[in-house]
């Protein structure tokens, strides 16, 4: 059985989603003292437990999957914004120190600090190349960082506040969402050559693209700004479709035939239908953001 994981920022709970009737299983609460405000913002799996990067606590909490609840909590640094797994640490990016913490999975501490740009907003591994990506939001950059020496080896130009980059599959390119927020631009989607580390196309999207998922060819990009989905052939760099899905959709995932979106305007996950175009709405928590599939 398949479930989605969606981090709800303003309620402070994840929702598991259970993918084959979809509905929502359970609100999983964070908050070991119930008392402060935790911010759940970005996940990522770690083998029977997920790992929340919360942005008001400046906290990653431990969930285990077996029993869905929140086990262990740790202080990281201010405004975590996003995290990944790589050999058993975890690579916490924080905003408002313009850092990325290396966290021991097994020691449970703070082993090193990496310095990115202004803002890092997301981060995304290439285990192929042992590299990692950061995307500075108002640096108008990104990190490039290689795993192995836990160095920074260049922090590339790009465009107007850049939410996410990730790495092509076969580990070629990286993928960079320039949302252009608050500019009255369409954004772009930035296509680099990790051998050059130069830009080798700008595919326009919608208003203020956030979130990618790759799968295959295809790029996945949610519009926050104009409640619209692109769809990008990766090979032919070319937007084929928009689809008009409502609301402000954010993070985004791709499962078989659908896609999913959380409507941070509206407060629900929105499903959908790829090939009728159709879609179906439940209600989560407030302003739905990350996402992963277990």
């Amino acid at each position: 059985m398949s479930f989605l994981y969606v981090c709800n920022t303003s309620s402070d709970n994840i929702s598991k989603i259970n993918l084959a009737s979809f509905k929502e299983e359970i609100k999983i609460p964070l908050g070991m003292d119930k008392i402060n405000k935790i911010g759940p913002h970005d996940l990522c799996v770690y083998n029977d437990m997920l790992l929340s990067a919360n942005i008001y606590s400046s906290s990653l909490s431990f969930i285990s999957l077996n029993e869905d609840k929140e086990t262990e909590n740790y202080f990281i640094g201010m405004h975590c914004n996003g995290v990944k797994v790589w050999q058993d640490n975890a690579y916490v990016i924080c905003g408002e120190t313009n850092s990325l913490f290396l966290f021991s999975l097994t020691k449970k501490k703070i082993i090193e600090e990496i310095p990115c740009g202004i803002f890092p907003h997301c981060i995304s591994i290439c285990e192929k190349n042992n590299l990692a990506v950061v995307a500075n939001m108002h640096s108008e950059s990104i990190t490039l960082i290689d795993l192995s020496s836990k160095e920074c080896i260049k922090n590339i130009k790009v465009q107007s506040y850049p939410t996410k980059a990730i790495f092509s599959e076969d580990g070629r390119y990286i993928l960079v969402c320039e949302s252009k927020m608050g500019l009255n631009k369409r954004g772009t989607l930035n296509i680099i050559d990790l051998k050059t580390l130069e830009s080798l196309k700008r595919i326009e999207a919608g208003s203020c693209p956030v979130d990618i998922f790759l799968d295959g060819k295809y790029c996945f990009v949610s519009n926050f700004a104009d409640g619209t989905l692109s769809i990008i052939d990766v090979n032919n760099r070319k937007e084929e479709k928009r689809i008009k899905i409502g609301g402000m959709p954010r993070g985004i995932v791709k499962s078989g035939k659908y896609i999913y979106a959380g409507d941070n305007y509206n407060n629900v996950l929105v499903q959908v239908d790829l090939i009728k175009e159709s879609k179906k709405v439940i209600t989560i928590g407030g302003e739905p953001t990350g996402m992963t599939l277990c």
